[in-house]
């Protein structure tokens, strides 16, 4: 067996070489959207500014950005990280390692498409004036502007979900939240060209009726198994490795919410990204900025229809949620580990201290797609190979208290109990069911 490599994982990676498929669609099309939003975002910035030097140098990095779509475009050679960032020496390295002479369509899906964020990064990082500049803020504000109602109905029920309850209270609380957590992670700003409106709102919806009808597309359901072990915390520390801004950012403020108020956990931490991320992915900056935004009674699109008792009801939830960060107990991180093209398998070889810490840790959530992605080495496995091998070694057994809320919107997927692909595809497409978004997977690799 061939010597397993970031370039060469268990089983055969996805790559943009593979014409028709979704890491292909991605090549081809998704990436050079996303980088157009960020032009159009930027050139706006650049024709307000009043800074001279601003200007000019946003002009420069707007060439570059159109440089590099040209480059993907014409598949060519992988360059290179040319700044001075704290990770340019690893980003180096793997490249020079494992992915010389690979191009933008022959390297695999998952590598590269990190790179291109890094590559973006790069033009904002060689500057002065735009150092810490987001190119997705705007588009990551406007779609939280769009999901108000659910914003609303949520903080609504946040007294009820953290009022003193009996055991079997819990799990109904638990079971309703961790679906609310799962499905958040519709509002996918990298993955949004698949979804419609009406999707996004479907899976946003918090009504029991709905869940329960959701619960059927959970396709590896292991939210039983999960309570087993969240029903035997007390004064525990657990952790998010976040993935969207926004409104699953604040679903999952609301998990971690429940989990400090009924004793499950005495500390939350949030592992954030440390640079703008696959369009909407969460950096330390977003979480106070979405306090802000709550606690702004003009920032919702229906602020004018709004009752007094809504904007209490969400201003008493997010000044909580502000109490626990200045108190310790919810914790927001980054680590340049999370901005890496490398799977998760190489987390204990590449990031050591981050490994050890986050086994310290009494559970460990991973949250979407990217991470799923990466946890599983973006390979496409024997569908049925269980979740605890798919994610490698290490991982698998070093670790007993990973669980990875997922909707499905790439290719990659392990777990699934024999014949269910079989069934599935009776009915459904392959592109359906693996990367539309509509279905997804809660595993769980631990015992209680």
């Amino acid at each position: 067996m061939a010597t397993v490599t970031p370039n060469n994982p268990p089983f055969s990676a996805y790559r943009g070489a593979d014409k028709g498929s979704f890491a292909w669609d991605s090549t081809v099309r998704r990436w050079p959207i996303i980088l157009d939003n960020a032009i159009a975002d930027l050139e706006k910035e650049v024709q307000q500014t009043t800074d001279d030097k601003a200007r000019q140098e946003g002009k420069t990095i707007l060439d570059a950005i159109a440089d590099l779509k040209n480059e993907i475009a014409a598949d060519r050679p992988l360059r290179l990280i040319n700044d001075k960032e704290d990770d340019t020496d690893d980003w180096n390295r793997h490249l020079a390692s494992y992915f010389a002479g690979a191009t933008w369509f022959g390297g695999t899906w998952l590598f590269n498409e990190c790179y291109m964020y890094r590559r973006l990064h790069e033009n904002f990082s060689n500057s002065t004036c735009w150092k810490q500049y987001d190119p997705f803020n705007v588009q990551k504000l406007a779609t939280f502007k769009g999901s108000h109602g659910s914003v609303f109905d949520l903080a609504h029920k946040m007294p009820t979900l953290i009022q003193p309850m009996t055991v079997e209270q819990l799990e109904i609380v638990y079971d309703e939240l961790i679906q609310v957590c799962l499905w958040g992670n519709a509002t996918d700003l990298s993955l949004l060209t698949n979804m419609t409106e009406e999707d996004i709102k479907r899976l946003q919806a918090i009504e029991k009726d709905k869940l329960a009808e959701q619960k059927k597309r959970i396709l590896v359901d292991d939210i039983e198994k999960l309570w087993e072990k969240i029903k035997s915390l007390q004064g525990s520390r657990v952790d998010f490795i976040l993935d969207n801004s926004g409104f699953e950012v604040y679903v999952d403020l609301i998990l971690a919410d429940w989990l400090l108020q009924s004793g499950k956990a005495s500390k939350v931490v949030l592992n954030c990204k440390a640079i703008p991320w696959f369009v909407s992915d969460v950096m330390p900056k977003d979480v106070p900025i979405l306090f802000d935004c709550c606690l702004d009674r003009t920032f919702f699109p229906d602020h004018e229809n709004r009752s007094e008792d809504d904007f209490i009801a969400l201003e008493t939830m997010v000044k909580r949620w502000k109490s626990y960060v200045d108190d310790g107990k919810l914790i927001v991180r980054e680590h340049k580990f999370w901005c890496s093209g490398l799977p998760y398998w190489y987390l204990k070889s590449e990031a050591p201290e981050l490994f050890n810490d986050l086994r310290q840790s009494d559970l460990v959530i991973f949250k979407g797609d990217l991470n799923f992605r990466k946890l599983l080495f973006d390979c496409d496995w024997p569908v049925t190979t269980p979740f605890k091998t798919a994610i490698g070694k290490e991982m698998g057994t070093e670790f007993t208290n990973i669980v990875s809320l997922r909707t499905n919107k790439a290719d990659t997927i392990a777990g699934l109990p024999e014949g269910l692909k079989e069934e599935l595809e009776k009915t459904v497409t392959p592109l359906e069911w693996r990367c539309s978004g509509k279905y997804a997977v809660v595993e769980y690799n631990g015992c209680p």
